[in-house]
């Protein structure tokens, strides 16, 4: 209900401000089936077998009042899950288990420059900003003001599973997920914020904003934060995003980065990040969050040509209590040290042999904190008749030797064999094998199939 009416308010607001010329339309169409079926024998030697069925329907209308501008547009994708080798025993064994699942990722309704300053997006959508991600029933609205800069409005209900059949979403936060058939029944979760947001200016970026949820009279989030992204000079770049919980009374995520284009052939890029996670206020997962994580990656790339690519890089990671008294920081660590680090090295090199080709090799190792892991990449593709046959292969192996539980220790190696076919740009035949071995999963062999269609009318 909710979506069809904002879909039939959008087209009433577009056409009656302006009016629409004789001129058709641009409509695409797009879809992907994946056939998923895959072996697993577990350090017990149980063997599981699955069979899978993933298809993904998507439409897209532009240009409906304007050939020339695309002032209004409705987007689309519908999802459909089977899984044929799911049990009737384990389906008993876990809540809300299915074998099949219809459900709408998004359907909304897009118009822009309305009356000349507003953008209003109508419908169910997939929202990312500094403070989180959100998926949710409803609008946002952006007035724009002559002075570059627009006022953002956003409101309506957070989509979650317990609600509907058609729901499925990625993006509720864990440590109260609602299974069905348990009490008490789950609310309807009310989303409301706005912001601040730059508008029409070419090397500046920023907004900063506020937003709420709450059911049942209750708070289950409340943030603040805000994102920057500035040109300093050509070649220099620099970002930065913080998130404040405000429930929790912390930052939940901090973030900072550069990225300079030194000269053609040479480029510096560093981050830094804080992060805390927070969940909703009810959730039992927030007593677990005590400590904060740090982390600084610096990578440095050179450019040999057009068609090579070598970069080489580390990182280093704290843990500690900041702002955190000495009793939690004893009762939780004990006698240990209250600031432990990891620290680790990367590089790689990646390879194009004209349009036919292509050749990539990544390693990276990680020591301290945690124990080590040392994981080297190998994979490339070759077209075999070029924009229309492909062969892809890969292969993976990874050392752990884990500290903090030593029956997590174990050597993997894994690869990957692929060939595709592309009928015109418009559809594409996929099929890929995958087998992984290791000690806490003996063996593990999967195949997946994958249609692809895209279609503009």
């Amino acid at each position: 209900m909710l979506l069809g009416c904002a879909c039939a308010l959008g087209l009433v607001l577009g056409s009656a401000l302006t009016p629409a010329p004789a001129a058709a339309a641009d409509f695409r169409v797009y879809s992907q089936t994946v056939g998923d079926a895959y072996q697993l024998v577990t350090s017990g030697n149980e063997v599981l077998n699955r069979r899978r069925l993933h298809q993904y329907v998507g439409f897209g209308a532009y240009h409906l009042l304007d050939p020339e501008d695309d002032t209004l547009s409705i987007s689309a994708l519908f999802r459909f899950d089977a899984d044929f080798g799911l049990s009737d025993r384990e389906r008993e064994d876990v809540k809300n288990l299915r074998k099949d699942q219809l459900s709408i990722p998004y359907v909304f309704i897009q118009a822009k420059d309305v009356a000349g300053f507003l953008d209003v997006t109508l419908g169910r959508q997939l929202h990312a900003d500094a403070l989180d991600y959100l998926m949710m029933d409803g609008g946002i609205v952006t007035v724009k003001t002559p002075l570059y800069f627009g006022v953002e409005l956003i409101g309506g209900l957070e989509v979650k599973e317990s609600l509907s059949d058609f729901n499925v979403s990625a993006f509720e936060l864990d440590g109260v997920r609602f299974l069905r058939d348990e009490k008490p029944a789950d609310k309807t979760t009310v989303v409301l914020g706005a912001a601040l947001v730059t508008e029409d200016l070419t090397w500046t970026r920023a907004w900063l904003g506020y937003r709420r949820l709450f059911s049942g009279g209750y708070v289950d989030q409340e943030k603040v934060g805000g994102s920057f992204y500035q040109r300093v000079v050509e070649g220099l770049h620099v970002n930065a995003l913080a998130s404040y919980d405000l429930y929790n009374g912390r930052f939940d995520k901090i973030q900072a980065g550069i990225r300079w284009q030194v000269s053609d052939a040479f480029d510096v890029e560093g981050e830094y990040l804080r992060m805390l996670p927070s969940f909703d206020a009810d959730s039992i997962f927030n007593i677990f969050t005590a400590f904060a994580l740090n982390d600084g990656h610096l990578k440095l790339r050179w450019h040999g040509s057009a068609d090579s690519q070598l970069y080489v890089g580390g990182m280093v990671r704290f843990f500690g209590n900041e702002g955190y008294g000495a009793r939690e920081g004893e009762l939780l660590l004990e006698e240990k040290a209250t600031v432990v680090e990891a620290w680790g090295a990367m590089g790689g090199i990646a390879q194009r042999f004209g349009r036919d080709g292509r050749l990539h090799l990544d390693a990276s190792w990680e020591t301290g904190y945690g124990g080590d892991r040392l994981l080297v990449d190998l994979g490339g593709a070759w077209a075999v008749v070029p924009e229309e046959w492909q062969l892809d292969a890969r292969a993976t192996a990874i050392l752990i030797e884990d500290a903090l539980q030593p029956n997590l220790e174990t050597f993997g190696f894994g690869y990957q064999l692929g060939a595709s076919y592309l009928v015109e740009k418009k559809a594409a035949v996929s099929l890929m094998v995958e087998q992984n071995f290791n000690r806490l999963q003996t063996q593990s062999l999967r195949v997946l199939a994958v249609v692809d269609l895209d279609f503009w009318l």
